[in-house]
């Protein structure tokens, strides 16, 4: 895992596995953002390229902008334009940042425009088919979405069209004490810890967001029943629009992404060692293909 430090403001990105010919991943901006949290944001989308079987690197950028937050996005775009547009570096706007604060890179993008055009309805299509694995059928479930921002709204109309029932939304922790059967999340990293998980009402816990989940909170739910899916396995639909297929269509991608959510998830919910650890073992296998080692460590917060 590297660190790159922009000369023109402060802002860094990580590259996950530098020999990659491609990193992906998502910029972030506020007054401070923690290389820590980048760190598990990059190896989260790591996982998830590989269990997509892509040789792709993840990668998370932040933007620490204390004052003149445009102009700081602004040089970053700029100073790091090259990157874009040979393809080596792929970022969409996470937290704090726009789609029109990255519109210069628009031209330059090597990613399919499917990638942007429908990405919340990608994430729904693969976050609804978790949810059906994970409680044996979302049809007439209930349904309780934190944290899901401008996908909030994508996820539950495709709850809806599941006949499942979205019976809350918000944001924070007061939210995760609604009783349903199943919990989307993703407000921040380590959401759910061990304290938490203890006292979750649902069945499932389905992230929206990279790491909502920590390590003990894993062990925790886990060891309740709870199956908790991976988030770099909820996650994956808007990847299919990254260069996909000849011939495939907005439809045919909607389709793809739950079926792959669909197939992982049921291989490995059986797992001995749980849903999570059985992903991990799965992205790992192909990983070790085109890794001399693996990358330190899993993406828990």
């Amino acid at each position: 895992m590297t660190v790159k430090k922009l000369t023109g403001t402060d802002a860094f990105v990580i590259t996950d596995l530098p020999d990659a010919e491609t990193a992906d991943g998502v910029v972030r901006c506020a007054r401070k953002v923690l290389q820590d949290g980048a760190r598990t944001m990059a190896r989260s989308r790591t996982y998830s390229w590989a269990l997509l079987e892509q040789q792709i690197s993840g990668a998370s950028a932040g933007v620490n902008a204390t004052d003149d937050r445009d102009a700081a996005l602004r040089t970053f775009v700029d100073e790091l334009s090259g990157e874009i547009g040979s393809g080596r570096l792929a970022l969409d706007p996470g937290k704090g940042v726009t789609t029109e604060d990255l519109a210069a890179w628009a031209e330059l993008d090597r990613r399919s425009p499917e990638h942007t055009g429908r990405r919340d309805d990608l994430l729904a299509a693969g976050i609804v088919a978790a949810a059906d694995v994970a409680v044996g059928g979302v049809a007439g479930a209930s349904v309780v979405i934190e944290g899901a921002g401008a996908s909030g709204s994508a996820i539950a109309a495709a709850f809806g069209a599941a006949d499942a029932e979205v019976v809350s939304t918000g944001d924070g922790p007061d939210v995760l004490r609604d009783a349903a059967d199943v919990l989307v999340c993703g407000s921040r990293l380590g959401l759910v810890d061990h304290q938490v998980a203890a006292a979750l009402p649902q069945r499932a816990v389905v992230p929206c967001g990279v790491a909502p989940v920590t390590a003990k909170g894993l062990a925790v739910a886990t060891g309740r029943g709870i199956v908790v899916v991976p988030d770099f396995l909820s996650l994956i639909g808007p990847l299919l629009g990254f260069r996909p297929d000849a011939g495939s269509s907005t439809e045919s991608l909607l389709v793809d992404a739950a079926e792959r959510v669909r197939t992982v998830l049921t291989d490995v919910i059986g797992h001995d060692e749980g849903a999570y650890l059985g992903a991990c073992y799965r992205a790992e296998a192909f990983l070790r293909t085109w890794q001399d080692t693996l990358p330190f460590g899993r993406p828990l917060a």
